[in-house]
């Protein structure tokens, strides 16, 4: 339910495909004709198209963003790994001149250290390029014991000044602690992709709350397409701010990643 009369705008800053179709937890469509169906459908106007090494390459996401003439806004998937230090530099500045907006760090699926050299070199790297890091915090690994999200969100960013990043996922069930990190610095977004959805129903819902009402300036909203639509994490937005004033909702839904992207971006070159 809204209180809203006017569809209010929207910018999704969490969107996948892969060339096949196909998607890691073998169920989901992360074609692109759904995934365009998908923004339709819930009304999204813009979304940051994210790469995903070992399920999309960055040359795809940039040949879908290209075709969305502006609507996606391209960001690579980086893997810091396969990435020799002597070639960092020239790498991110490939992807930067290539017309990608960002890039997607994945410690969990990647298997590795997000406080290791290597990644926060790229991190500072594609600042350098002006470049804004999107990193997963979902940093739990089966077998690396793993510190708290927000200790660890802290440690980057005190090392890493002045590197825009974009929190995906908040931390998951440790969003508050997150949050409260984010506060202290102004180069950092929470992302409540996957969170907003994934645990509903829990004392999550309340932290949920209180950080779209309070930190409304500081907070984007991603689908996590396709593990979920644009039109139910949206939705979920609306319920959860329900009765809160429309600048505020306006803020999180729309206005934090036009500030961050340009409300509207000229076509990549193909």
């Amino acid at each position: 339910m809204t209180d809203r009369t006017r569809p209010a705008r929207r910018f999704d800053s969490l969107l996948h495909v892969s060339r096949t179709g196909a998607w890691p937890n073998g169920r989901d469509d992360a074609g692109v004709e759904r995934l365009l169906a998908e923004l339709d459908r819930g009304g999204v106007a813009r979304g940051c198209l994210v790469g995903l090494p070992g399920v999309v390459d960055n040359d795809y996401v940039l040949e879908c963003a290209a075709a969305s003439r502006g609507r996606l806004v391209p960001v690579a998937g980086v893997h810091p790994p396969d990435m020799p230090p002597s070639q960092m530099g020239e790498e991110i500045r490939g992807l930067a001149s290539a017309g990608f907006r960002g890039i997607k760090l994945h410690p969990r699926l990647g298997r590795y250290d997000p406080l290791d050299s290597r990644a926060l070199d790229i991190m500072r790297a594609a600042a350098d390029h002006g470049l804004v890091v999107f990193l997963d915090t979902l940093f739990r690994q089966r077998d690396r014991p793993t510190a708290p999200a927000a200790d660890t969100i802290d440690r980057i960013a005190a090392t890493c000044p002045g590197v825009t990043m974009v929190l995906l996922h908040g931390g998951g069930t440790q969003l508050l602690d997150v949050a409260q990190v984010v506060r202290l610095y102004a180069n950092l977004l929470l992302d409540l992709s996957y969170t907003l959805l994934a645990f509903t129903g829990s004392s999550v819902d309340m932290d949920l709350t209180w950080v779209l009402k309070h930190l409304d300036r500081r907070v984007v909203i991603g689908s996590d397409m396709p593990e979920f639509t644009p039109a139910e994490t949206f939705n979920r937005v609306d319920e959860l701010m329900y009765g809160l004033p429309d600048v505020k909702h306006a803020n999180v839904t729309y206005e934090n990643l036009a500030m961050l992207f340009g409300p509207e971006l000229s076509p990549v070159a193909s």
